[in-house]
């Protein structure tokens, strides 16, 4: 029964310091993503109100290995301060009767971490970009209610007044791409977006159109002028990014991309034997060629980023645990009750090597270098790490 009261009553410990320093953490994570957030994309409050539910994932992604290091640091760093270890083992109990449950507790954390960077990295970054798509209107108002003018890498708006929805004397300046610049001059026009499109529609109504190079076209009525906010090539590379994905979806879309890879090598092989037997050497060494092998690589590429995945969010939900196998042993080591202390003695190490050795292994897994699982290279040094604190200080 007295094992049972002990973990009772550290498990409690634990996640009272841990609710507390999350909700704290999450705030200021929030915080700073909806002021970033509307920073960038000039957000008014209403938008900033729906962008909140989908930042807090991100931020809560972000807080939960902290957190769960900030509450091993302070209730083992009391407990070693205050004797509470030592009376333990004055009974005849191990130190392992405190350090079990703990590490128990932060492996049961470190799933629901995974869980919410699955959230974050799919449900969060669609959302915020749904918000804020749906939301394109109200930006540029804003911004032109402001500034007076609205820039955005391909198009640019400027205006003399604005009266309600009412755009008066705007001038637009669209890139046309090799077609150069498409400039539109109106009385007055009027702005709208098309979110299944991607683009906005602007209503022109008395102007002109002017395009680069050729002739310009005069307009008394209503005339819509398409602004797309994304190229097509844009908008399927966001749709296929393999980081944007659950991972209950990766398994159809490796099934997907191993298909495509192999249909892209067959008519290649096809097409180079074709080229072979009527002796086109030079047509083998053209830029359609080079586009075909760029397109290979790609493909190679995304099919390595969807192994990469899993083991990067894996990685990073159990995170929570590698911490606490460090922080657990340096806390009872220490033996100070001021948590502070404690906690930056874990913390500054494992910025110093976690996170670099982190950003190692999932650069080179990225860049095919190195394998996947290259991804938990920082987890097994902290495991290990802890493992060999541990092992010392159970034979102290």
């Amino acid at each position: 029964m007295f094992p049972g009261l002990i973990t009772r009553y550290l498990l409690w410990e634990l996640t009272k310091i841990f609710v507390v320093s999350s909700v704290v953490f999450v705030t200021l994570m929030v915080m700073i993503g909806v002021a970033d957030e509307a920073a960038d994309n000039g957000l008014g409050p209403d938008i900033v109100l729906k962008l909140v539910p989908y930042i807090l994932p991100k931020a809560l992604m972000f807080a939960m290995p902290a957190t769960s290091l900030f509450s091993i640091c302070v209730v083992f760093g009391r407990m070693a301060a205050d004797n509470e270890l030592v009376a333990l083992q004055s009974v005849g109990l191990r130190k392992s009767v405190v350090v079990v449950p703990a590490l128990a507790a932060t492996f049961m954390l470190s799933l629901a971490a995974v869980w919410v960077n699955d959230i974050s990295f799919a449900w969060s970054y669609w959302g915020v970009e749904r918000v804020v798509l749906e939301s394109m209107d109200k930006i540029v108002y804003g911004m032109l209610e402001n500034e007076g003018s609205f820039k955005e890498k391909d198009f640019s708006i400027e205006v003399d007044d604005i009266q309600g929805r009412r755009l008066i004397r705007p001038v637009i300046t669209v890139n046309a791409g090799k077609g150069g610049h498409v400039r539109a001059t109106a009385a007055e026009a009027e702005l709208s977006i098309i979110p299944e499109q991607h683009s906005l529609n602007l209503t022109l109504v008395n102007g002109v159109v002017e395009s680069e190079g050729k002739a310009s076209m005069r307009f008394d009525d209503q005339v819509h002028l398409p602004i797309p906010l994304r190229t097509q090539k844009e908008i399927a590379e966001q749709l296929s990014n393999p980081s944007h994905l659950y991972m209950s979806q990766l398994d159809g879309e490796w099934d997907r991309q191993v298909q495509a890879l192999e249909r892209m090598k067959s008519t290649q092989a096809i097409q180079a034997c074709s080229q072979l037997l009527v002796g086109d050497m030079l047509g083998l060494t053209t830029a359609s060629w080079r586009s075909r092998l760029q397109d290979q690589i790609d493909a190679e590429s995304r099919l390595g980023r969807l192994k990469l995945v899993p083991h990067r969010r894996w990685a990073s939900g159990f995170s929570c645990l590698a911490f606490a196998v460090i922080g657990i042993p340096v806390a009872m080591r220490l033996r100070s009750a001021n948590y502070a202390t404690t906690f930056g003695m874990c913390f500054l190490p494992i910025l110093i090597v976690y996170y670099p050795l982190f950003m190692f292994g999932l650069t080179g897994a990225k860049e095919g270098t190195l394998p996947p699982a290259a991804a938990w290279f920082a987890n097994g040094a902290c495991v290990l790490i802890g493992l060999w604190l541990l092992f010392r200080e159970s034979r102290a």
